[in-house]
């Protein structure tokens, strides 16, 4: 199955493109109270992506809280959180007009942490910075909730880099 999908400077991705590397991907927005998780992202993105971990944020005003384009909330990121990490295009996360990529992260995610003890009654996305890890051969998929730091994904980066494809 093809996904495809846009960074900012408009070049196109396949997911399959990043095989062989571990991905962290989410749902984000500038306007969110839990914007200043970008500085715990790019602080995972300077220690783990010259060992292959990849973040790919993807904007989304599923919540209302993203009102500018991918660009905008890319330059918005590099000045407030010094961001180096890639910006995709600006995506829905729930409803009919969902991503492919994210009907595959829901699909595939198995909750965990704290949010793993959550009744699943939906797989939608409930907010912005709900993480994914993907492992290298795109077999695995973690999903964590919104208020889970991105630094406690480290584990399950470190695990997922050791792995042989």
């Amino acid at each position: 199955m093809s996904i495809t999908f846009s960074s900012i400077d408009s070049k196109v991705y396949d997911f399959e493109d990043f095989k062989g590397k571990v991905c962290l991907i989410f749902n984000s927005a500038t306007g969110c109270g839990l914007a200043p998780q970008f500085a715990s992202i790019q602080s995972l993105h300077e220690t783990y992506h010259d060992q292959g971990l990849e973040v790919l944020d993807f904007p989304s005003n599923t919540f209302k809280q993203s009102l500018e384009t991918a660009q905008e909330a890319s330059a918005i990121c590099q000045l407030k959180y010094n961001t180096t990490f890639t910006t995709y295009e600006k995506i829905e996360v729930n409803g009919e007009h969902t991503h492919p990529l994210f009907v595959f992260l829901k699909e595939k995610g198995k909750a965990e942490g704290l949010y793993g003890l959550k009744n699943k009654l939906s797989k939608d996305i409930e907010w912005n910075f709900t993480k994914f890890l993907v492992n290298k051969d795109q077999t695995k998929v973690l999903r964590f909730g919104p208020q889970t730091s991105p630094l406690e994904l480290k584990k399950a980066i470190e695990t997922f880099l050791k792995e042989t494809v």
